[in-house]
């Protein structure tokens, strides 16, 4: 029974050994070796280096000049230790609220049907991208923010389209970080912060 024992001893520690910490490196070095970007978070950097935001994670745009995100339901809103949505059923009357309350927050922006992608948050409160209706709802905003005309900015959102892969099949989405650094890359940054 002792010769058991040992024997079940040696083999739990040998599992534990390989599961839990050769294959975890193994796995991460391989990470590091061949997708490393996404691997250090996909973070998006100035031109002096200093870490803006990541490609994987919305922010809080305030400024009118940019293009908003998602709402987000994550902590205080982005929060990446607080992932999470509301948890609301579809008929809760708290997410019904909710998304009245931001209806009536854009509606001063458009008179256009708002999409959808623009009063309901995501699963994880943290998606950094927009649909192509979201953008194209919020582009005469921004062109008027900007002074610059719609069309301009239209181009740009176009140039800015992801999410088609695999022979055509997906929905196309933007990500919203990329698309305000492009705004500034062709048009300077507001005088306001973000």
């Amino acid at each position: 029974m002792v010769r058991d024992l040992i024997l079940s001893l040696k083999i739990s520690l040998f599992t534990i050994f390989v599961t839990g910490i050769i294959y975890p490196l193994f796995i991460m070095g391989a990470a590091y070796t061949f997708f490393y970007k996404k691997a250090t978070g996909s973070l998006v950097l100035d031109e002096h280096n200093n870490i803006i935001g990541s490609e994987l994670i919305g922010q809080n745009f305030k400024n009118p000049s940019y293009f908003f995100s998602r709402p987000s339901d994550a902590g205080n809103g982005y929060d990446g230790t607080r992932s999470g949505g509301s948890n609301f059923a579809p008929t809760s009357e708290k997410l019904l609220e909710k998304i009245h309350e931001r209806i009536e927050t854009l509606k001063p922006l458009n008179t256009a049907p708002i999409p959808i992608d623009l009063v309901t948050s995501s699963a994880s409160g943290l998606d950094p991208h927009i649909s192509l209706q979201a953008a194209y709802w919020q582009a005469p905003k921004i062109a008027m923010q900007r002074e610059v005309s719609l069309k301009r900015i239209i181009t740009i959102i176009d140039d800015q389209i992801h999410g088609f892969s695999f022979y055509g099949l997906g929905i196309p989405y933007l990500n919203v970080l990329k698309l305000n650094l492009t705004l500034d890359q062709f048009f300077g940054s507001p005088t306001e912060d973000k």
